[in-house]
């Protein structure tokens, strides 16, 4: 939230805006993967489970 803060009263040049919108796409698309990972992985581990079956008496 501290970036949106810093650009509301900000004016950046043509270059310097366009570089940053590259910036934040790379990170954007570096957390997707990162979440991507952790979904692969919880996925992964709800399969894991093996399922109980109650004995019968």
């Amino acid at each position: 939230m501290g970036f949106i803060k810093f650009t509301k009263k900000t004016s950046l040049s043509e270059e310097d805006s366009k570089a940053l919108r590259e910036l934040l796409n790379f990170e954007k698309d570096k957390l997707k993967v990162a979440l991507k990972d952790v979904d692969d992985s919880l996925k992964a581990l709800r399969g894991a489970k093996k399922k109980s079956r109650k004995k019968k008496k």
